[in-house]
């Protein structure tokens, strides 16, 4: 299957420019890896590390690697680099999910809550755990604007980006588990479930790959970046239309680092 007319963006949410999102583009892959350093606030240099092997890697496996073969490579990279940091707590320290496309295979693949849009269908992922905290944030910060607080006031507060702090930790402990209903997969260092090792077959036409700072897909950039312009615009805390973990703040651009890439499959 060809790929033609291949378009890609990405930018960290910090006006700095870093980013902890990194886009694939070889010969036989493209798509998103979406990095975090957990609520265990991992050093930035393990996770920016992490994704630059797992770039590199990407660069050097065979075309015709399976998914689950992927899965474990950069399952065993991420564990190596905890291990070298000495980080304990392999769930609370991040890793990174990701959405890829595999010409060899002609499927797309994931692990995690990157988005792709294929032949103008949108298909998201959404973590009940994630929900719950966003909706916990947004809770709080309304009682912070009934209590007379303005928008600008709430974000220079000590305590906004720490609002839901332990509801985050919690949710870490739902990481790769096989034997509960709310549980969700990512590339921490441990085994990833097989129901959280996704493929769909790839057809011909648009595919759109993004992490998960675009609320919403469409079929351009352009499109996608005016998109997020107006929720930003309209729902700067991300408690409303954009219901968000982490909303617009002091040296921030936008409310999550975000990243696209599309292309034509002939």
């Amino acid at each position: 299957m060809q790929i033609t007319h291949l378009e890609a963006f990405s930018l960290g949410k910090a006006e700095d420019g870093y980013s902890e999102d990194r886009l694939i583009r070889t010969a036989h892959h493209f798509g998103v890896l979406d990095g975090s350093r957990g609520p265990g606030y991992g050093e930035a240099d393990v996770i920016t590390a992490i994704m630059d092997d797992a770039v590199s890697m990407m660069g050097a496996v065979p075309k015709d690697i399976t998914l689950e073969a992927l899965v474990e490579a950069f399952t065993a990279l991420v564990r190596a680099r905890k291990i070298e940091a000495r980080f304990d707590d392999l769930r609370r320290t991040g890793g990174f999910v990701f959405c890829l496309y595999s010409a060899h295979h002609h499927e797309i693949w994931r692990v995690g809550d990157c988005k792709f849009r294929l032949r103008g269908e949108t298909n998201a992922k959404f973590w009940r755990t994630e929900e719950l905290c966003a909706e916990t944030r947004a809770m709080m910060i309304r009682s912070m604007r009934y209590d007379g607080l303005s928008e600008a006031e709430i974000m220079a507060h000590e305590a906004y980006d720490q609002l839901i702090a332990a509801p985050l930790s919690c949710e870490a402990n739902y990481l790769n588990r096989d034997d509960d209903e709310a549980a969700f997969g990512a590339i921490i260092g441990t085994a990833v479930p097989a129901p959280f090792i996704e493929r769909y077959p790839a057809q011909s036409g648009r595919l759109v790959i993004t992490s998960d700072g675009y609320p919403a897909l469409f079929d351009t950039l352009g499109d996608s970046e005016a998109h997020l312009a107006a929720m930003l615009t309209q729902d700067p805390l991300c408690i409303g239309i954009n219901l968000q973990c982490k909303g617009l703040g002091p040296g921030r651009v936008s409310f999550d680092d975000r990243s696209y890439i599309s292309a034509d499959l002939g």
